[in-house]
């Protein structure tokens, strides 16, 4: 093993920044995928489609995501984020606008389906993680948990979404989600972005938390009176010295265990999720309460995103995925009995079980790849990976649909999204990441 140690400058890391950037740009484009279940009810309710009908929209989006995802890190490995990330936030504004338009299913499948989608690739996961990637290595899960945690802040908004539906109707709603992500995170995108630590004089020798030695001085200080500092250790050094491209990784064992575990997870994930708020009215729940235990996820989901990060830098991507995989199992139980006994109280248990372990399992996830593929080609690498994630989350949103319709109940679609998310849980163990790099908390000074 050997050891990735150096001593940080005086000067502020701009790499905050980048984080702060991309989490208000996360934050405002989750509500192009979280409030999906509840303008859901809202097309069933107006244009009388089918559900599976309706929710195949959000497979076709699921599935030109991760095929646009391979595209997106691509374009950020080689370009200036901010100028195609710009071209993100107007293509998907540009979406919102149609849909508010729409009339017939085969706009649905455009508007949401393809153009949202193809813009949304460029302003989501694939390019913020690359983008935190490229600025992070000893904080890596910590800050890519801050910026995913923008998820369950956009998703905070669900039930002001529910009430402008329910007051103004869908379509002025979808019209003023569009305005408001044409506008804001345009303007932070160009003025703030950049793509590496070198573009602004750094390296990742000057990678710190904000509040830890602010002067030189001050770290040679703080050295003597503590005793503990962060260390990348390198397990595999012949792993960790190879100049990882595409080619090179989907040769590899790791590569694909992580697709099929992105794959398995999200397939259960978007089976609940997609169905949680028609599950919770169908069982007699209000559309407000179902609307608020949606926001309510999104502000535990938040949470989750910050304890996932943080964790999986102290304790490991398994344990962490591990530990996130059973609280998600936990809420399919609560979420079954919720329906049998119709309690209020149990749902937002349930919320709380849901936005934890689904907020801690992104962060790892993507800090799991970034651990094992580092490198100047990692976003193209990430791209292609969540083409497992994206095609098991459009299986899922389209599974649960389908297993309702076929079955006209709740009760399959539970087995079969607990069992994929154990498979996933086991997964991790067969990646090891912690194999390739650890960051670990070592004694110093006195």
């Amino acid at each position: 093993m050997t050891a990735q140690t150096s001593q940080p400058s005086g000067r502020f890391y701009y790499g905050w920044v980048i984080v702060l950037v991309c989490l208000v740009v996360m934050t405002l484009a989750a509500p192009l995928l979280a409030s999906f279940s509840i303008f859901y009810v809202a097309l069933l309710n107006d244009l009388k489609w089918s559900r599976a009908d309706t929710a195949l929209a959000l497979a076709i989006f699921m599935v030109v995501t991760g095929l646009a995802g391979p595209v997106s890190g691509w374009l950020f490995d080689r370009y200036k984020p901010k100028w195609v990330m710009s071209i993100g936030t107007v293509s998907t504004a540009v979406a919102l606008l149609w849909l508010s338009q729409i009339e017939a299913q085969w706009e649905f499948y455009l508007a949401y389906g393809v153009l949202a989608s193809a813009g949304s690739a460029l302003i989501h996961i694939v390019p913020l993680t690359a983008i935190v990637s490229k600025w992070f290595i000893r904080h890596r899960g910590l800050a890519i948990g801050i910026v995913t945690a923008g998820q369950g802040v956009g998703q905070v908004c669900m039930p002001i979404l529910q009430y402008a539906i329910d007051h103004i109707g869908w379509r002025q709603t979808y019209l003023l989600i569009g305005a408001l992500l044409l506008f804001v995170p345009t303007t932070l995108i160009v003025l703030f972005l950049e793509r590496r630590p070198e573009d602004r004089g750094l390296t990742l020798v000057d990678e710190r938390l904000p509040w830890h030695n602010a002067h030189p001085g001050d770290a040679i200080a703080s050295h003597t009176r503590t005793a503990r500092k962060r260390e990348v250790i390198v397990v595999d050094p012949d792993w960790a010295g190879i100049d990882w491209t595409v080619a090179k990784a989907v040769q590899t064992s790791r590569f694909w265990t992580l697709t099929i575990l992105m794959a398995l997870f999200a397939t259960g994930f978007m089976m609940m999720a997609v169905q949680l708020a028609a599950y919770l009215t169908d069982k007699g729940y209000s559309s407000i309460l179902a609307a608020s235990v949606i926001g309510l996820q999104g502000l535990i989901n938040i949470f989750g995103r910050f304890l996932g990060g943080l964790m999986s830098d102290h304790i490991g991507r398994e344990k962490t995925l591990t530990l996130s995989v059973a609280s998600s199992v936990i809420c399919l139980v609560l979420l079954y009995i919720c329906g049998l006994l119709v309690s209020p109280f149990l749902v937002y248990v349930f919320s709380i079980f849901y936005g934890v372990g689904s907020g801690m399992t992104l962060p790892v996830l993507m800090a799991a790849a970034g651990d094992i593929f580092q490198g100047r080609n990692l976003g193209s690498i990430i791209g292609v990976l969540m083409i497992g994630g994206f095609a098991g989350g459009a299986l899922g949103v389209w599974g649960g649909g389908y297993l309702y319709d076929v079955t006209k109940s709740y009760e399959a679609m539970f087995i079969v999204a607990g069992a994929v998310m154990i498979a996933s849980g086991v997964l991790i163990w067969k990646a090891r990441p912690s194999q390739v790099r650890i960051v670990r908390t070592v004694l110093v000074g006195s």
